[in-house]
């Protein structure tokens, strides 16, 4: 074969061999970053606040057979049933059960647990003075700069808590999980205190049905105000016995809804917690953030040796 057309052999491209005799004698550096990034994950951990995470599924409360908790409503007649379809698709028809996941971060519901000093003191405990037993501005860098920020553009500095303050909070630290693709739901929240992320979860499904709940009855008693006045002086007597029959069906409803059980959404796992904070879980972390400083300091020895090289 011709000189010319003779393959250039690169002898600056280095073997397994070199590069593993390379990394074999730099092991205390090796050594040096998977220990630092053991120690940075550690302090990392040991910075955040561990948290227990506490869960709880609820569901659509059963309206039929033994086990059913909710109120025994009275069936749709077959012409109410096609009132409701034609005034919108089944997508378009919004259950209990959805507007019980609907209000539970909203206002009204918040303005429930407003009134629970307990529930109120926990979430905003930075704003709490136990000394003087008042609210008062929270400390930090954080929320002075954004007081002075606002003092600043002449707006108020600050203000106590309130519903619209604790249904922020909820919406951003309360997760809504489904179960299986099914229609059961799984309530989390993350709190430093179990005992409280506990009584907090516990309270907010309570206020949430209590207020769907009066709102049911409260729509029911107007109702039946109505009916009843209609009633009076009415001369049909075959509208009079269909009017009746509604007010009747109705009173079954109020008194069922009077029992207590579950209206909206039925509590299938009460709240739980591990007994041990699991927020941020440190067994899987520290052998991670030990295996990512001795990948970075791998990466960086060879990085090192393919420059020195003028690869």
């Amino acid at each position: 074969m011709p000189d010319g057309f003779a393959p250039r052999l690169d002898t600056q491209t280095p073997g397994m061999g070199e590069l593993l005799r390379v990394l074999a004698g730099q092991w205390r550096r090796i050594l040096a970053w998977a220990l630092a990034g053991l120690g940075l994950t550690v302090l990392a951990l040991h910075l955040v606040t561990p948290r227990y995470t506490v869960s709880m599924v609820v569901g659509p409360p059963g309206r039929s057979g033994p086990a059913a908790m909710g109120p025994r409503t009275p069936a749709l007649s077959p012409a109410a049933g096609r009132g409701i379809a034609e005034q919108g698709s089944a997508e378009e028809v919004v259950s209990d059960f959805a507007r019980y996941l609907a209000l539970l971060t909203s206002v009204p519901v918040a303005e429930r647990l407003t009134a629970d000093t307990v529930v109120m003191r926990g979430l905003f405990e930075d704003a709490w003075d136990k000394e003087a037993g008042h609210w008062r501005p929270p400390t930090g860098m954080g929320p002075t700069l954004v007081r002075s920020l606002r003092w600043l553009a002449g707006y108020e500095s600050w203000a106590p808590p309130d519903a619209v303050d604790l249904s922020r909070l909820l919406k951003k630290e309360l997760a809504v999980e489904a179960v299986n693709e099914g229609p059961l739901r799984r309530l989390v929240y993350r709190h430093e205190k179990r005992d409280f992320a506990l009584l907090l979860l516990s309270r907010l499904h309570a206020a949430t049905e209590s207020h769907l709940r009066e709102e049911a009855a409260r729509r029911l008693r107007a109702e039946m105000t109505h009916v009843n006045a209609r009633l009076t002086g009415l001369s049909n007597l075959d509208r009079s016995r269909q009017l009746t029959g509604m007010v009747s069906e109705q009173e079954e409803t109020l008194m069922m809804l009077e029992v207590g059980l579950p209206y909206a959404a039925d509590l299938l796992e009460p709240p739980a917690a591990p007994a041990l904070a699991d927020w941020p879980n440190p067994v899987p972390l520290i052998p991670a953030g030990t295996l990512a400083g001795l990948g970075l300091g791998l990466f960086l020895l060879v990085a090192l040796h393919a420059y020195r090289r003028g690869l």
